[in-house]
């Protein structure tokens, strides 16, 4: 343990029960595995020509391949595993701020269902706002003292370039007060 106090970072809290080692150990290893069989299959056959048969780009369309995507591969900081252990997911809010943590559990499931690494290479969500947009940690770059920016995007227009930055680090961003979305 780090030595935060989880209860005190947060205005009001309705935390899970902690992750345990073995959870947090299978996050860890599993979360930058490649895409098995199983989950290209899944993407693949959840893509959909977005376009009506008569419109022109319909013959135009080409389903995006998932064997593509950079998944991450960084280590994920240390205070972050630190929350999981105290709590496993949770709903808590500080200030205008909302959080919605994933669970160990839930975390690859939300970045393979959004195709987050088809938008945002090298980012990790790892909750809602509770109106539809992600907190993601930005993973491209080496973390600053074992830490990764915090960005904030719609779960629909999940794009670098749209993502409001948030905070240089999870405490920060856990400790912030003002909704991402008044950005």
């Amino acid at each position: 343990m780090l030595g935060i106090d989880w209860k005190k970072v947060f205005a009001q809290s309705f935390p899970e029960r902690g992750a345990t080692q073995q959870e947090l150990r299978d996050l860890v290893s599993t979360i930058s595995m490649p895409l098995s069989e199983t989950e290209i299959q899944a993407i693949t056959a959840s893509q959909r020509n977005p376009f009506p048969v008569t419109h022109p780009l319909h013959t135009a369309y080409k389903p995006f391949d998932p064997r593509q995507w950079r998944l991450p591969w960084r280590s994920l900081p240390l205070s972050y595993l630190d929350f999981l252990e105290w709590s496993n997911g949770g709903e808590f809010v500080q200030g205008a701020r909302q959080f919605g943590f994933f669970s160990t559990a839930e975390l690859r499931n939300f970045l393979l269902d959004y195709s987050v690494p088809r938008y945002m290479p090298g980012a990790l969500p790892i909750a809602f706002d509770g109106g539809g947009c992600f907190y993601l940690f930005d993973m491209r770059n080496n973390p600053v003292d074992g830490e990764y920016p915090v960005l904030f995007a719609a779960a629909g227009n999940l794009d670098y370039s749209d993502a409001v930055p948030v905070a240089e680090s999870f405490l920060e961003a856990c400790t912030g007060t003002t909704d991402p979305s008044d950005n």
